[in-house]
């Protein structure tokens, strides 16, 4: 019996270590470089490759669930159900904040996590990328070219304010846990993706200084400050090599270079495109055996890492160490979301659903609206409204009743307001609102009948506030614009009512700069509200009326027609494109935003850190409201024989001013950003001599100038 007992004793201890051994990745005691190497010594080359899509099914053996990868959050989650709706990227932008900016993506990944949790951590969910915590965001491809459908996307057209901003918001969505991440953030498009009538074929050349000087910026602040956990490669190639197999890229750059130790996802369908639009390999294994190798880890498109890549496994295309780099690199970040332990160890597991939507991201909606809105123009003090004077209010044109929220938008918990419900809301009773619908004035074969009720209304009235601008038929993923103008039917119409009533403000809705010269050489005054959130229609009634004192300024440049700017498929930036190569005179340059006030300058300082330099100055409010100013500074580098941008910037600081109030101002300048590339030594430099430091309120609005060596 004693020697039977020991036996069954034995055998419950084996049978305990083999239990403890085959959960060794599922205990977060130990490192998670071993947890990661235990789950892969289970899986089998099958099931490994089904990690590496971005439908990734379940592997009932070991209880690990299926995951979808590839939600979207650029200015909020976009599905399952209804979030809080941002304004679009390219507004965010417009508030040049990077600290709203991390505290709104805070908010949207709180919302992720929130869905998650009542969704049973992702149990209840079964819809197609949808699942909420792996996001394609945020989008810091440079806005090079009006034309490009993408641009509202964007941050603009200045590779530091994006990289500034977009690092903000990657913090933001992935949480600051030491351990655990919120949600995954993924920049795109990596890299140079700036066409969409032809981005499956696309393939630019651009030397290698242009890239890292001005296209590869934004993605590096993206992985080595805010430590983004994946990077999505684009559709096009560039200098001859697509983007999803390019090694340079994929490995030199972003691996090598950066450090980043995250995974790389393809672009919808990319590495299929490598065969049939790009014809740069004639077979889906040979796709997937260049993409793989390349870097890249997780196809979205469920087409060459399923099949294609287990068959070039089999033929010796592809190696166990290749496919077992890209599983290592995708289970990493599992292991980081949580998906391997306990819930209750993870603090975002406790966020409560009634996050989404209340009353504190709806007040960050409006607060982020307020912030992002431009003023353009407003002579003779039109605006804001004078209450006193103004007795009635004629609401028109095209996007003046509804609410455009932009490509890649969820659908809001709460209810949106339109402007012209924002107006109505702040009018009260006190101020007449006339709202005369678009199509009742506007025949659908383009032809303008003002004689009708616009036309009656504009005369009657006191003012007419008229809502226009563009929307995602005309600008969006896969949709180029022809030109810059607005569509001919609101020129005509916005024409015919200035001739009716010269009292009449125009408010933009759009996404990306628009050659309005008209309306600047004869409005009196122009409000841009690119395309501001569920809150929107409030924000831009207290601007109208002046319970907020606009603030936002452009992220990019508004030229007079393109004419001003190269071919769309010229990629050379120094040929006088952003306004660190444009010598003309634009409609309105990069940084430029009026206010209901004005800031006065004072003598600045420079002191040298070590590995910074601290710039202050005063800024004085000299008006009669109190405002924000967005301080701007511009660098000029040393002449080095190389060619080098008029000015680049390298910091801004918004403050909120007092009227009669003066505020010193510290904004800090690492020196590791005063480079440029050197193609003979390959790698960036910081020059010897005299830098051209200047201050100002706009690229072509400087008012100090400074000098310093280094």
């Amino acid at each position: 019996m004693r020697i039977r007992f020991y036996n069954i004793l034995f055998l419950f201890f084996i049978s305990l270590s083999t239990v403890k051994a085959q959960e060794a990745f599922r205990n977060p005691d130990i490192p998670q470089h071993e947890r990661i190497m235990d789950l892969l010594s289970r899986l089998t080359v099958e099931e490994k490759i089904g990690l590496l899509r971005a439908t990734s099914p379940e592997i009932p053996r070991l209880k690990i669930p299926k995951y979808n990868h590839g939600n979207e959050a650029l200015h909020g989650v976009v599905r399952p159900g209804r979030f809080t709706v941002f304004p679009q990227a390219i507004g965010l932008a417009s508030m040049w904040n990077p600290e709203l900016h991390y505290r709104i993506a805070t908010a949207i990944s709180d919302e992720a996590r929130a869905r998650w949790n009542e969704l049973e951590q992702g149990r209840l969910q079964t819809e197609q990328f949808s699942d909420l915590l792996t996001f394609w965001s945020p989008t810091v491809n440079m806005a090079r070219d009006p034309r490009w459908g993408r641009t509202p996307e964007t941050y603009g057209e200045d590779p530091f304010l994006a990289g500034v901003l977009g690092a903000s918001f990657v913090k933001g969505l992935q949480g600051a846990d030491s351990r655990y991440l919120k949600v995954v953030s993924t920049p795109k498009h990596f890299a140079a993706n700036n066409e969409e009538h032809n981005r499956f074929v696309c393939n630019p050349k651009i030397p290698e200084k242009q890239l890292r000087e001005y296209y590869l910026p934004a993605f590096e602040m993206c992985v080595k400050e805010g430590k983004a956990a994946a990077v999505m490669s684009a559709y096009n190639a560039v200098n001859d090599v697509p983007c999803s197999a390019n090694p340079w890229l994929l490995t030199k750059v972003l691996r090598h270079d950066w450090k980043f130790n995250g995974y790389v996802v393809s672009d919808c369908g990319a590495p299929g495109l490598l065969v049939s639009a790009m014809q740069y390999v004639k077979t889906k294994e040979a796709a997937a055996t260049l993409s793989i190798k390349a870097g890249l880890d997780l196809e979205c498109g469920d087409d060459v890492f399923i099949a294609p890549l287990l068959n070039a496994y089999h033929q010796y295309m592809v190696s166990d160490a290749d496919i077992d780099t890209a599983a290592y690199r995708v289970l990493r970040s599992r292991m980081r979301l949580g998906f391997f332990d306990d819930p209750s160890l993870n603090p975002y597991s406790k966020i409560p659903v009634s996050v989404i939507g209340s009353e504190e991201h709806k007040q960050l909606a409006l607060e982020a609206a307020r912030q992002s809105i431009v003023l353009l123009k407003n002579s003779k003090n039109t605006l804001p409204i004078d209450t006193r004077k103004v007795k009635s209010i004629a609401v028109v044109g095209i996007n003046a009743a509804n609410t455009e929220f932009g490509d890649y938008s969820g659908t809001p918990v709460n209810e949106p307001v339109s402007i012209l419900q924002g107006i109505r809301n702040r009018a009260g009773d006190k101020i007449k609102i006339v709202h005369v619908p678009w199509e009742s004035d506007v025949d659908k074969k383009a032809g303008i009948d003002l004689y009708g009720s616009a036309g009656k209304a504009a005369r009657e009235c006191d003012m007419v506030v008229a809502v226009l601008g563009i929307n995602k038929t005309i600008e969006s993923e896969g949709k180029d614009r022809d030109d810059i103008l607005l569509p001919k039917d609101q020129r005509e119409f916005i024409e015919e009512v200035y001739k009716i009533n010269p009292n009449t403000v125009v408010v933009l809705v759009a996404g990306s700069s628009l050659a309005i010269n008209w309306m600047q050489e004869n409005l009196p005054a122009i409000v841009n509200a690119w395309y501001p959130g569920e809150q929107g229609g409030t924000a831009v009634a207290e601007v109208l009326f002046g319970d907020y004192n606009p603030g936002g300024r452009l992220p990019l440049t508004y030229y007079n027609s393109l004419d001003d700017i190269p071919a769309f498929d010229d990629y050379d930036i120094t040929k006088g494109r952003t306004y660190q190569y444009f010598t003309g005179k634009p409609l309105y340059p990069f940084g430029f935003g009026l206010s209901y006030t004005a800031f006065k300058y004072g003598k600045p300082e420079i002191i040298d850190l070590g590995n910074e330099l601290s710039i202050k100055f005063d800024v004085k409010n000299v008006g009669r409201y109190d405002g924000d100013e967005v301080s701007q500074i511009y660098v000029k580098l040393p002449d080095t024989g190389v060619i080098t941008p008029n000015k680049e910037l390298k910091g801004f600081s918004r403050n909120t001013i007092r009227k009669g109030e003066t505020k010193r101002v510290e904004i800090k300048v690492k020196k590791e950003l005063l480079r440029y590339w050197n193609e003979a030594k390959g790698e960036f430099v910081t020059p010897q001599g005299v830098y051209r430091f200047m201050i100002g309120a706009s690229s072509d609005d400087i008012r100090l100038y400074k000098d310093f060596i280094l």
